[in-house]
């Protein structure tokens, strides 16, 4: 029996609790309040409606989603719905501020629907917020005129400058297409080389003999003896066959070589052979002998007589025979 009594004071006492907790809780004030940036506008026109929420710092509260179609006023349409702001406004509340864009196509005055805002149980709701949309004033009086078309903006630079710039491409590409058809028909090469105004022998011979004058891997200077010998090698072989030789590997050198009309064999082989031992020297530091150095410069010159144009030295002899044929016509004629 004293038990049960003791059971029930005890029921007694948590139900007391649970009320006296429950009335602090429902104590704590949470307020909705919500203001539109004007409470007249225009058709069309987009204004911003702006809900405020001042809730405890210990309480949760829910705000609804918004959407047009769950609005009394079908009228009214929601545009956009900005993210939460919340701030603290002292050691005991939090600001929620909730922004919407609203508009409507209706002249007419309207009434934004009270705002629910859940807290526990209750449900918290906003003042009905009253605006007004109106329409654009017509004068009947005016004639009616017709419906101004576009205005034309002015054409920038840069709108210009592609197709200027295409232009000009798609002529320069004609041109040279132009160029490289006669070309080919009048069989032509369609890039021309300049020839040297000295014939390639001339020129390879000379500084030859300026190398030789040098007398560089005499000074232990066989890396820069090498360099200068096939570096005149390589500039007669572009001026006497059109080969390209700067900036080309050896063996790219002698291929193209193979291509052109060059067929001695024999001199093909000792070409080869300088060129090889010179990479050698530049890239393996390879120091040959002597005798070597010698015969590679001595090689080098005979390569140099034995493919040189004889047209080029026919050439030479028929204007030095013209000239002292001139001269002698001249005399006869003085005399």
């Amino acid at each position: 029996m004293v038990q049960l009594k003791v059971y029930r004071l005890y029921i007694i006492s948590l139900f007391i609790c649970v009320l006296c907790y429950g009335g602090a809780i429902k104590a704590q004030t949470v307020s909705v309040d919500v203001k539109l940036d004007t409470t007249e506008f225009l058709i069309g026109e987009q204004v911003g409606l702006e809900i405020h929420v001042m809730q405890p710092k210990n309480v949760s509260v829910g705000l609804p989603i918004f959407k047009t179609e769950e609005l009394d006023q079908k009228d009214i349409e929601i545009i956009e719905e900005l993210t939460n702001d919340t701030s603290l406004v002292d050691d005991k509340n939090w600001l929620i501020k909730k922004r919407l864009i609203i508009t409507s196509f209706n002249a007419g005055r309207y009434i934004f629907p009270p705002i629910p805002v859940l807290y526990y149980s209750d449900t918290i709701k906003s003042e009905p917020v009253l605006f007004t949309v109106n329409s654009i004033d017509i004068d009947t009086t005016q004639a009616i005129k017709d419906i101004k078309m576009p205005y034309s903006a002015p054409v920038s630079f840069a709108e210009v400058m592609p197709w200027v710039g295409g232009s000009v491409g798609l002529v320069l590409i004609i041109l040279v297409l132009i160029y490289i058809i006669r070309k080919i028909i009048k069989k032509e090469p369609i890039i021309k080389r300049n020839k040297p105004k000295e014939p390639a022998h001339i020129i390879a011979l000379r500084d030859l003999e300026k190398l030789k004058a040098n007398k560089l891997w005499q000074k232990d200077r066989i890396k820069g003896y090498y360099t200068e010998l096939t570096d005149i090698l390589r500039m007669y072989l572009w001026n006497r066959y059109s080969i390209k030789t700067l900036e080309r590997t050896s063996d790219e050198i002698l291929n193209s070589l193979k291509k052109s009309e060059f067929e001695n064999e024999d001199l093909f082989l000792i070409l080869r052979d300088i060129l090889k031992t010179s990479d050698l020297v530049k890239f393996a530091k390879f120091k040959p002998l002597a005798n070597e150095n010698e015969k590679y410069l001595k090689e080098s010159f005979d390569f140099v007589e034995k493919t040189k144009l004889i047209e080029e030295v026919l050439e030479q002899k028929d204007d030095i025979a013209s000239s002292k044929e001139k001269e002698v016509e001249e005399n006869i004629e003085n005399n």
